[in-house]
Order: C-alpha cells, then structure tokens, then sequence
C-alpha cells in the first residue's frame, strides 16, 4: 500500500489504526503456526527416513530369503508356489488434522489364504520370505504416510513462511508508514487550523478596539 493512496483524513487514520491491528495479530498467530509446523515438520522428517530405513532393511531380508528358497528347491519350484500364493490385501485411508493441514493415515491389512503349497514341497526359507515379504507390505502403507504427510506439510510451511514474511516486510510496514504520514498530515492540518484561527481572532480584537 502506498502510503498517497489514501487521504489524511480522520475516518481513514481510524481505519489504518484498525488494519494495522489486524496485520499485527495475523503474523502473531501465523508466527505461532509455523513454529509448530517446523517442529512438526522435523519430526515427521526423522520418521520418514526411518520408514524407508526399515522398508529398505526389510526387503533386503525378504531378497535374501527368496535367494536362499531358489538356491535349495529350484527357480521353477519357486515359481509355482508364487503362482499359488493367496494373500489378499486391503488398504485404508483416513486423515488426521495439524494445524488445518489435512494429513493421510495409511494402514495395510493382509488376509493370509494358507497354505499355498504342500508341506512336502515346502521350505523353511520360502516360509521366511514370504514373512518378509508381508512384513514389507505393511511398512510400505507406513512409508507412504510419512512421505505425503512430508509433501504436504513442507508446502503449508512455505505458506505460512511466504505469508509471515509478507506481513512483516511488506503489509505492517506499509500500513505504519501509511499511519505516520496520515498522523503528521492531520497535525499540519490542525496547526494550520489553530495559526488560522488566530489570525481571525486578533483580527477582530483588533476590528473591536477601532471601533471603540
């Protein structure tokens, strides 16, 4: 706002007065909302990187399982209790709120049809790969909730920065040299009215005391 916008006029001080209250009071509370968004921010950091620690650790398990199965009961083998595997899957979604920003709750669930094989057939490192292979799944609905919930929160905290920043550099700046310059206008104004004043009123002492 440039501060020759407005005219120096009584209704309008009142008006500046009353804006630049609201300016203040906006970037305290927005203040306030991204130093809790910031730390929930980093928090959410460290739990993403543990989620995909814990993913990348896993799998290398369920890899090395399903190495160890191939190795003793042969590729084919391996492939045909692939082909027979039964395990259904069903992903939720619900959303939990921090500071207006809606963030997603991920949560897998596994309906496990066994056996898929005959116990003949059957390997204790199949066994272990297909546990860890399941163990992946459910990290994975966690992964994906910490790396959205990441996404979303780091854009509303460069909101909220972008919008503290604007109020602090630009609007209540703005405003209260808009408010100084309407205040010294207005006192100009007054001291005019009262020099004027006073020239009309020894004037007419002065009409009066000729008169007499």
């Amino acid at each position: 706002m440039a501060r020759y916008e407005l005219a120096p006029t009584k209704t309008n001080l009142m008006r500046i007065r009353r804006d630049l209250g609201f300016a203040r009071e906006g970037w305290e509370l927005l203040d306030q909302k991204r130093k809790i968004l910031v730390v929930e921010l980093m928090g959410l950091i460290d739990r993403a990187v543990e989620a995909q620690e814990e993913v990348e650790a896993k799998l290398t398990e369920a890899f090395s399982a399903l190495d160890q199965a191939v190795l003793r009961m042969g590729r084919r083998e391996v492939n045909l209790i692939a082909i027979g595997m039964n395990i259904k899957s069903e992903i939720s979604f619900s959303q939990k709120r921090i500071m207006g920003v809606s963030l997603p709750r991920v949560r897998v669930k596994l309906e496990d049809r066994s056996p898929y094989f005959a116990a003949a057939e059957s390997s204790i490192w199949i066994d272990e790969a297909i546990k860890k292979f399941r163990e992946v799944l459910e990290l994975l609905g966690n992964l994906a909730e910490a790396r959205i919930s990441l996404v979303r929160l780091s854009r509303e905290v460069a909101k909220t920065i972008r919008r503290v920043n604007a109020l602090e550099k630009i609007f209540i700046p703005d405003y209260e040299e808009t408010l100084k310059y309407i205040e010294m206008a207005l006192e100009e104004s007054e001291r005019e009215a009262f020099f004027i004043l006073k020239l009309i009123k020894d004037r007419l002492y002065r009409r009066k005391g000729e008169t007499i």
